[in-house]
């Protein structure tokens, strides 16, 4: 494979101008993204030490969100009443990964009434679908999918992706260049302290809004459910364009929660890079996730206590189904006999690291538990 410039590939008005002509449309919305677009892109070409592969995979990524930008534009451009689509009350989960985020919204998402969204979705989320289950994007997801664990092999072990599975906001929230998303990707330093200070912004959640309005516009439930752990950091953004939102908070240890966020840090920086650093990788995410955990409290210090539910990781694996009761009964939801059901044939067919187990140990990226738990401990609720 030849050597590929990310000077010339990852060139921020190239790609906007490929993106027009791939479509022969040029509103890409709010300008709000172009900061933050330009800002990624020039960082991917100076820190990230991209091999050609990566080069590759990064300008697909920005080329696929450029274009979905356009299409959205355009859809909303031909069915103006998408505006007043409703989301009411949506169901959020928030937590760090390997707190048990995954699990729950996979139960979460056998409710009858909820609706989520499915990984196709968020990777091709326009024109608006009409049907959840019979779509030509289900098809492509399916061999984009096949692809990328053909490059990152280990990744199922970390976050198996189901074209067809619940999937996190992250595939939304993206498309406006704000996201950690990009962080795991890429070592992008310049990127990543500008983020780590807007992050919380409104902005980025009144566009997510909009693909949520687009998406559930003729395919609607009674609530939506959703999960990220990039919701926790921009916990204020989204208590702004979701007043009624109801929060469930997931927790466990930091000792085992930073561990897991580096491993998978490093499988997604691998495929992209030759050069990724374990120790560097480790030092990143210790005093990010300390500082989002610091952010996240501070919101919800100011919020209804009641509008949040904290859930600990080991009740909900000692008892998923008991627990997803307790978070219904405290937030209002109707609970079925039906839903229950779907928990329990769910919990059947996906036992615990169905997919291989994701191994990984503090001390291979230059941390210790001590540490850790220390300075966690002043801020975990």
């Amino acid at each position: 494979m030849s050597r590929l410039s990310p000077n010339i590939a990852l060139n921020a008005e190239a790609l906007l101008q490929k993106a027009a002509a791939q479509t022969g449309l040029s509103d890409f919305g709010d300008d709000a993204f172009r900061e933050p677009y330009e800002l990624l892109l020039q960082s991917l070409r100076d820190e990230a030490r991209l091999n050609t592969q990566g080069v590759i995979m990064l300008q697909r990524t920005i080329l696929r969100l450029l274009v979905n930008r356009l299409l959205t534009e355009q859809a909303f451009a031909a069915n103006p009443e998408m505006e007043e689509t409703p989301i009411e009350r949506p169901l959020y989960i928030l937590g760090f990964p390997r707190t048990g985020t995954t699990l729950l919204h996979n139960l979460l998402s056998r409710d009858p009434a909820a609706r989520w969204l499915r990984l196709w979705e968020g990777l091709h989320p326009a024109p608006p679908p009409e049907s959840l289950e019979d779509d030509p994007r289900i098809s492509q997801t399916e061999e984009f999918v096949a692809g990328f664990e053909k490059i990152a092999p280990r990744l199922a072990s970390a976050h198996k992706l189901n074209a067809t599975g619940p999937e996190e906001c992250l595939w939304l929230i993206e498309h406006t260049f704000a996201d950690f998303i990009f962080e795991l990707r890429a070592n992008i330093p310049s990127y990543s302290n500008w983020l780590a200070g807007h992050e919380a912004d409104a902005v980025w959640y009144r566009y997510y809004r909009r693909q949520l309005q687009m998406l559930s516009w003729k395919c609607r439930g009674i609530h939506w459910v959703c999960k990220a752990p990039r919701h926790l950091p921009g916990l204020g953004g989204l208590m702004s364009v979701f007043p009624d939102a109801r929060i469930v908070q997931t927790h466990r240890g930091a000792e085992n929660v930073l561990p897991s966020i580096c491993s998978l840090c490093e499988i997604t920086r691998s495929a992209a890079s030759d050069v990724v650093d374990k120790a560097a990788i480790g030092a990143h995410w210790h005093q990010r996730l300390l500082e989002i955990e610091r952010r996240s409290s501070e919101v919800r210090a100011a919020a209804d206590p009641g509008q949040f539910l904290d859930v600990q990781y080991a009740d909900l694996i000692a008892d998923p189904i008991g627990t997803v009761r307790r978070i219904y009964e405290h937030h209002g939801c109707d609970y079925s006999d039906e839903f229950e059901n779907g928990m329990k044939q769910w919990l059947a067919d996906n036992r615990q690291h169905k997919h291989g187990a994701h191994r990984y140990s503090l001390e291979e990226y230059g941390l210790d538990a001590e540490t850790v738990r220390s300075d966690f401990a002043g801020i975990e609720k």
